[in-house]
């Protein structure tokens, strides 16, 4: 009954979609002399201000909107339910939909050479995409408010007592408005006293409904009978994986909806995430930041920023380049092999700080070793030349891994790139410092790091600086980097 409740309602949405497509083209047709009225008010000096074609030019226009906008919205989920769906991912759909379908109907303008305003375009597209979203919005509201009536509700049944369970549960009865009814709670395995617990943990965290249990696979699917249920969701299903396997096999063949729990395990900071590879389900598992999109923004950042910077302190490269050569023999770059994101090998670069052949005299150093753990570190280094000296202090024999960020082997910030030689000697939970991009600078390099001697305060800096990465925290922390180096204080 639900299902065809929404099939309904999805039909609705198609065809009121048609209707706002069809009243935005002539809002747009006909409301365009106000666009050339603010135009000219306010300057703009905005394209396409003349007069447009006739109407039955521009037909073609809505018939590819109309059949662009339902392909378009389905494949972007926009006819689906909206049980679970947030205000954001509405506006996000029908902007994105507006953005396809106005790149299709701008390709088809080129392709076909036509003669076109394409103010008109973008601003059809654009009336489109917020009637769209006010329209969804709407619905969601309507829905939501029906639901918390008691109406077009579904029934469920949480199959675990365990804390998934309690998590879901009780986010369940905080929402309403997403009209889930749970029926029971289902017990696989031997109870020893789970129950009683777990209806004592619910009380104590302030679910007031009523709790009912019923216990083994049997019951359980006795239940989808008794109790009307639309749909079984199934947590901690680790140690019960047959018996949930029978059960999803009974709900199959009686129509019944069935989910399963993502988060497998209870790892702490680890997040699980479900995607396919052709039909196949996949859950991933990973820690933060995973793969959000502000990762691919940063690495953009990182290419725009590195690129500019090459190019504007191109003079001092030179000059430093031309010092380094004429106050010690030796090469100007020194190479030095890193380990980078997960293990990947690459060449950083640094402008020679050292004599040459240096790195041959470091194990006669070891013993001087200022910093407790897996690396090096001396402030008095008697490797390091006079100029060198002066550049160390100032973080300019750094300059060159803006190549390395803008060929992608680092980042702006991001933890500090390791040696293969003191990666071999992390423990396990040190090697998720190689989870995220290296940097130039991170929080390390801004919190005192002459006044850091142990390497685990150096690995806590580090992960919690991936822990909580944000763009925001990147640009801070750049900000922050800027008077560290002008006050010499980054060696």
């Amino acid at each position: 009954m639900l299902k065809e409740n929404w099939r309904l309602i999805s039909r609705i949405e198609q065809l009121s979609d048609c209707c706002i497509i069809v009243l935005c083209f002539f809002l747009a047709y006909y409301g365009r002399s106000s666009f050339v009225f603010w135009n000219d008010v306010l300057g703009l000096q905005l394209s396409g201000g003349d007069k447009l074609a006739p109407i039955n030019t521009y037909l073609f226009v809505l018939g590819i909107s109309l059949v662009g906008y339902v392909v378009v919205l389905n494949q972007l989920g926009g006819y689906s339910s909206m049980r679970l769906t947030s205000p954001w991912r509405l506006l996000w759909i029908s902007v994105l939909a507006s953005i396809v379908v106005f790149m299709a109907l701008a390709s088809v303008i080129f392709l076909l050479k036509l003669e076109l305003s394409r103010s008109f375009i973008g601003l059809f597209c654009m009336l489109v995409g917020l009637s769209l979203t006010v329209q969804r919005y709407v619905v969601l509201r309507l829905l939501r408010y029906w639901r918390k009536k008691g109406r077009n509700f579904r029934n469920v049944i949480i199959v675990g007592v365990g804390e998934q369970a309690l998590r879901l549960a009780l986010e369940l009865s905080k929402r309403p408005e997403l009209g889930l009814f749970v029926r029971a709670f289902g017990i696989l395995g031997p109870d020893n006293g789970r129950s009683a617990d777990f209806r004592e943990r619910l009380a104590t965290n302030g679910y007031s409904y009523q709790c009912k249990f019923v216990r083994g696979g049997v019951a359980v699917e006795r239940a989808l009978k008794e109790y009307a249920i639309d749909e079984m969701l199934f947590t901690d299903i680790v140690p019960v994986m047959e018996e949930v396997e029978e059960l999803v096999l009974a709900c199959s063949e009686q129509g019944v909806r069935t989910t399963l729990a993502a988060d497998l395990f209870s790892f702490g900071l680890v997040r699980s995430g479900l995607s396919y590879f052709g039909s196949m389900p996949l859950i991933h598992f990973q820690t933060p930041p995973g793969d959000r999109w502000e990762l691919s923004l940063k690495r953009i950042i990182d290419v725009c920023v590195s690129g500019l910077l090459l190019v504007l302190a191109s003079p001092l490269l030179l000059l430093i380049a031309v010092s380094v050569k004429i106050t010690s023999p030796g090469p100007i770059l020194f190479r030095q092999r890193r380990l980078g994101l997960n293990g990947r090998s690459f060449n950083l670069l640094k402008f020679r700080s050292m004599y040459r052949d240096a790195e041959s005299s470091l194990e006669s150093l070891r013993e001087k070793n200022e910093m407790d753990g897996p690396t090096f570190k001396l402030s008095d280094d008697p490797r390091v030349t006079t100029f060198g000296k002066f550049l160390r202090k100032y973080s300019l024999d750094e300059l060159p891994q803006l190549w390395n960020v803008f060929v992608g082997e680092m980042s702006l910030v991001g933890p500090r790139p390791p040696i293969p030689g003191e990666v071999h000697m992390y423990r396990r939970r040190e090697r998720r410092r190689l989870s995220m991009r290296p940097g130039m600078t991170c929080l390390w390099q801004v919190s005192g790091r002459n006044k850091i001697a142990n390497f685990d305060d150096w690995v806590k800096l580090d992960l919690s600086y991936i822990d909580n990465w944000s763009l925001t925290l990147d640009f801070l922390l750049l900000l922050r980097t800027v008077p560290t180096v002008l006050r010499g204080t980054g060696k």
